[in-house]
């Protein structure tokens, strides 16, 4: 499992070796970036359920009678950015992640949904070339998690750390599409109340892929 301080020492590794790398106009100290990303598990360790963005249907058939619905699932993630370039090529900003999912039965009244919301610090340190920006991106979040089931909740907090490379390609001089791979790690808490309701550590960790687009204010 990668720790916060093996992610920042890779980090560092990073902007050394790129230290050489020439600023783009958008890329320059004191500009701005906002950018929105959603990111999927290619594991399934982090699970479709949070890291993606759809609509299923799912229905059952018995022979030759009609098909009849089962369930339906929905689910989203948005993983919104805003950062300030300290340096030329190296951003740093805050980051959050916004994620649900839905799944409810052919009666209407079986429910399941899971609900996120997290927020922590990124660093993303640009290497553009003449077409194209390769970077490398670190991140943090912390946040919580609610799940219900019908009528109860449960409740948990978690952590998210997550690296990796990716490639900024322009679509002009103020935006880019961003499609970035890497490891991400995440770890939920849980602090029992009672009997029935006890402690528990889920640690999950996998590759995962994120897609977006960013959008950058030049002074």
């Amino acid at each position: 499992m990668l720790t916060m301080k093996k992610i920042s020492l890779l980090f560092a590794a990073l902007c050394l070796i790129a230290s050489t790398a020439l600023a783009q106009t958008q890329l320059k100290k004191g500009n701005m970036m906002l950018g929105i990303t959603s990111t999927i598990s290619m594991d399934g360790g982090l699970g479709s359920e949070l890291m993606s963005l759809g609509f299923t249907k799912t229905k059952n058939k018995d022979g030759s009678d009609p098909a009849e619905d089962a369930y339906k699932c929905t689910s989203y993630n948005f993983l919104p950015k805003t950062g300030h370039f300290i340096m030329d090529n190296l951003a740093v900003g805050l980051e959050a992640v916004i994620g649900g999912y839905k799944e409810k039965g052919d009666n209407d009244y079986d429910t399941w949904s899971e609900s996120m919301f997290g927020i922590g610090p990124f660093a993303r340190y640009y290497y553009p070339q003449e077409k194209y920006y390769p970077f490398g991106e670190i991140e943090a979040l912390f946040g919580s998690q609610k799940s219900a089931y019908n009528d109860n909740d449960y409740k948990s907090g978690f952590v998210m750390l997550g690296i990796y490379l990716g490639v900024a390609v322009p679509l002009g001089e103020k935006v880019t599409f961003d499609a970035e791979a890497g490891y991400g790690n995440i770890t939920y808490t849980h602090k029992g109340t009672g009997v029935e309701d006890v402690d528990y550590k889920n640690i999950t960790g996998g590759l995962l892929i994120k897609t977006g687009f960013t959008v950058y204010l030049i002074r």
